[in-house]
């Protein structure tokens, strides 16, 4: 007959069948958990933002939508530039190449503000007489702009480049730590309708200058000359 087990046995089997989550087990279920949490917030995130954007009018939205197959048309016509350009390289058109090249080299004398810029454009206008609009909302201004493609852009009597500083003083807006005179004015030469629609859309330059209490005005101009330049400099 088989000896009756001790308690001692008893505890030992039971250890044996109990489970124990090793290493690899436990970093499963972490993952499952972290899993679990992106998921939620998947779920959670879209309907947030579909209440945000049922409270819009149908005509911002509509806007919107042309604004945004406006910067799609922009990216595939350019996608489809470079691509073209890339086979004329690779097959070995020198005179391609050197247009290229100059080309290039005229996009980054326009960027750098060393070249005086000429073409369509649009002209704004912010009336402020009570002070209200500060130096960040000229910074959103500039972005604004440059996402909706302006080539070259002019603030006051500034031509706008990369280090291009804008400030809140005692007496006012300062541009590069010059006094901006009233009203502003900023000229940016690119797809004039463009640029009018990204401005306008809902929380907008547009929009927040006049919850600001200061008049926005934007107008098309066919022939805009933005003549300032920066002089070069070398290393």
């Amino acid at each position: 007959m088989p000896e009756p087990r001790t308690d001692n046995d008893r505890k030992a089997l039971l250890s044996q069948l109990a489970y124990q989550p090793s290493r690899p087990h436990l970093m499963i279920g972490l993952l499952f958990l972290v899993l679990g949490l992106l998921v939620t917030v998947a779920i959670v995130r879209p309907g947030q933002e579909t209440d945000e954007w049922r409270t819009a009018r149908t005509e911002d939205l509509v806007q919107i939508l042309d604004d945004l197959g406006a910067r799609k048309d922009r990216l595939q016509a350019e996608s489809a530039r470079l691509t073209a350009l890339q086979r004329d390289l690779e097959s070995g058109s020198t005179a391609q190449a050197i247009q290229e090249a100059r080309r290039r080299l005229e996009a980054l004398r326009v960027l750098a503000g060393t070249t005086p810029v000429v073409g369509p454009g649009l002209e704004v206008v912010i009336t402020d007489p009570g002070g209200s609009i500060d130096a960040p909302v000229l910074v959103d201004a500039i972005q604004e702009l440059r996402d909706a493609g302006a080539e070259a852009l002019q603030v006051g009597s500034t031509r706008v480049v990369v280090d291009t500083w804008f400030a809140d003083s005692p007496t006012g807006l300062v541009v590069n730590g010059e006094p901006l005179s009233s009203p502003i004015t900023i000229l940016a030469i690119g797809d004039p309708d463009t640029m009018s629609a990204a401005l306008s859309i809902p929380g907008g330059l547009a929009e927040s200058v006049r919850t600001r209490g200061a008049d926005f005005a934007a107008s098309t101009v066919t022939d805009m000359s933005i003549s300032v330049t920066v002089p070069e400099t070398s290393n």
